[in-house]
């Protein structure tokens, strides 16, 4: 995964739950509609593969994915249409073992050129990690009403 800048996003926040519980659900990629903000649906295509349906400022799109690794804490993944580029989340414990670290690094350019250039201008750069800074917010809030 290439290191953020333009079409890359990093965030992190904390979470007041097991790495374990955290790294389960996030593991299950069709659980993204509950906590992805923008992401209206998933769709599984196979056993490593998914179809996400997005929201973004120009329109819906509708992404393949491919997990490329699942386990022991991280998620990655590419985007195989609609879409260049990748993502991965990884949780880390906390010392403390009852609270953990979640990081997302994500990169992405649409692969049509003309929308390409019209997301650059709809500010599609700021929209994503606005979205992911709400999604992570929004694992947090998830993971921590639970009880362990």
């Amino acid at each position: 995964m290439k290191s953020p800048n333009e079409g890359s996003l990093a965030i992190e926040q904390q979470i007041d739950a097991p790495a374990k519980s955290v790294a389960a659900y996030i593991g299950d990629f069709t659980n993204a509609k509950e906590w992805m903000v923008g992401v209206e649906g998933v769709e599984r295509l196979s056993e490593d593969s998914f179809r996400m349906m997005l929201e973004s400022p120009v329109g819906r799109l509708e992404p393949e994915a491919k997990i490329l690794e699942h386990g022991n804490g991280l998620i990655r993944w590419i985007y195989v249409s609609a879409l260049e580029g990748g993502g991965e989340v990884t949780v880390v414990p906390e010392a403390d073992g009852s609270s953990c670290l979640v990081s997302y690094i994500g990169n992405f350019t649409l692969k049509s050129k003309i929308l390409n250039r019209a997301a650059r201008f709809a500010g599609m750069e700021r929209f994503a990690k606005r979205n992911g800074e709400r999604s992570l917010l929004r694992l947090k809030q998830l993971m921590e009403a639970r009880r362990y």
